[in-house]
This record gives structure tokens, C-alpha cells and sequence, in this order.
């Protein structure tokens, strides 16, 4: 069995398609209104608190933070690595999420400090990183016990009943 083939007739490469629709795209790249409004809004979108962040961008600034804390401490690779592994199990258990977990400076654009993270140096001179994760505490009350009184404890004596009776 043969099948017959749409065919273009006439070779006209004006834009059209056979429809006779216009098919040019408008080149937006010359629109530099619309470019300069999209750069404006790339370049404030750091400048929000960390908890008004979208999470890809607080993942960008942890990386940063990474690198920075790599040369402040000057962390090997591997411990470089380790940090980057607890500060993103950190974040996708959403201990990073709040604005009072990491202290970030809009203004600079950067994190200063996560609260919880500390080093510690081992015997082989490894800078090992944990971050300590504060479990809410709950308090208890206790229920009021009663205490038995010395009255409790000795039998009343009717007074109505006169003794030896």
C-alpha cells in the first residue's frame, strides 16, 4: 500500500507556512527594557532574608559558605567534601530553613555563621564538622502526690459517744 505525501508547493521562504500564518519569532534579546528588568531581578534576589530565599538559592550560598569556610579553616578536600555532605543532609532535614539557624547578611549576600556547626580536630590532624542539631525540650509536670498527715493516719474518735461505752 502507498501512502501519499504532503508536499510544500512553491518554494517560498518568506516566513509563511502553507497555512499563510506568520511564523517568524520576535527576537527578544533586542528588547533591552525586558533584559534590564530581568537582570533587576537576578541581581536582588539575594538580597532577601535567608528564609525568603528559594531553596536553589539557599543551596547556592551554602556552596559558597562551603568554599569560604574551605579557605578559612584551609580543609582538605575530603574534609571539605565531609562538610559539604552534613550541611546538605542539614539542609534537606530542614534544620537550615529558619532565619535563626543561619545567620546570613543580605547585604554582603553571604552566610556568616550557622548556629550548630562546630569543628573538631582529630588525632591524624583532620578538621572534622558536626552539626549539632537542638532536640526541643519538653518538660513533664508531675502529678501532685498526696502525703499522708498525722491526722490521716490516727482513727477519729466519735464525741458524740461517751467513752467506755
Amino acid at each position: 500500500m502507498q501512502r501519499n505525501r504532503t508536499r510544500k508547493v512553491g518554494g517560498s521562504d518568506d516566513g509563511e507556512d502553507l497555512s499563510g500564518s506568520n511564523t517568524e519569532v520576535p527576537n527578544y534579546a533586542i528588547d533591552s527594557k525586558l533584559e534590564a528588568f530581568l537582570n533587576l531581578n537576578a541581581s536582588e534576589a539575594y538580597r532577601r532574608p535567608w528564609h525568603r530565599l528559594e531553596r536553589g538559592l539557599r543551596l547556592n550560598r551554602l556552596r559558597k559558605f562551603i568554599d569560604a569556610e574551605k579557605e578559612r579553616m584551609n580543609l582538605s578536600s575530603a574534609d571539605t567534601e565531609l562538610l559539604r555532605a552534613r550541611l546538605e543532609k542539614a539542609f534537606e532535614k530542614k534544620l537550615l530553613n529558619s532565619k535563626t539557624a543561619v545567620v546570613y547578611d543580605p547585604a554582603s549576600e553571604s552566610i556568616q555563621e550557622i548556629k550548630g556547626l562546630v569543628y573538631h580536630k582529630s588525632a591524624d590532624g583532620r578538621m572534622l564538622s558536626n552539626i549539632i542539631d537542638k532536640k526541643v525540650g519538653m518538660t513533664f509536670r508531675r502529678k501532685a502526690t498526696v502525703t499522708p498527715t498525722a491526722s490521716a493516719t490516727v482513727p477519729q474518735q466519735n464525741m458524740n459517744v461517751p467513752e467506755g461505752q
